[in-house]
């Protein structure tokens, strides 16, 4: 064997310095890691709270539409006197039990609902009416409350001079 083949051992103060810089890179690692878990627990706290508001205001829009449904004349007053804690999302987003919650409301605080007044196809969007007029059924005249014009009008639909001279 020649001395070339053999590897060197290095001596103890190169072993002592390569111990410490791998040392101090554990504890660089150790350190990052550390860090690294502070910013994930709170990147999940901030978005767990995020859902939790955001799942709150999907359930304030559902009980306001709710209590708009139901009559209420101001549905934002509505909202803000019931208790919507026990209220969820479900796994659809819908809200469970809100029904219930807005029943009772109604019935415990009946002075802010109306009953529901059919609404006109202009207002909803859709072009759904009441039945068309029958041809040949005019609208019955009542001459006890109708006024000048009215009977004028009427008689020269029927086809009559108004008022008949002699």
């Amino acid at each position: 064997m020649t001395r070339s083949s053999v590897p060197q051992t290095p001596d103890m103060d190169t072993l002592r310095h390569e111990l410490a810089a791998l040392r101090a890179e554990r504890d660089e690692a150790v350190s990052a890691r550390t860090a690294l878990e502070a910013d994930l627990a709170r990147s999940a706290e901030q978005a767990s709270t995020a859902r939790t508001r955001a799942d709150r205001a999907v359930i304030r829009a559902e009980a306001r539409a709710l209590a708009a449904r139901m009559g209420a004349v101001e549905p934002a007053d509505v909202v803000r006197l019931v208790d919507l804690s026990g209220v969820t999302l479900g796994d659809d987003g819908l809200p469970q039990g809100l029904d219930t919650i807005m029943q009772a409301a109604r019935e415990s605080r009946a002075y802010l609902f109306t009953t529901p007044q059919p609404v006109s196809g202009a207002a909803t969007g859709t072009t759904a009416a009441g039945p068309a007029p029958r041809a040949g059924d005019p609208a019955p005249f009542d001459a006890r409350t109708a006024g000048a014009r009215d009977v004028r009008a009427a008689a020269g639909a029927a086809g009559l001079r108004w008022p008949v001279a002699n």
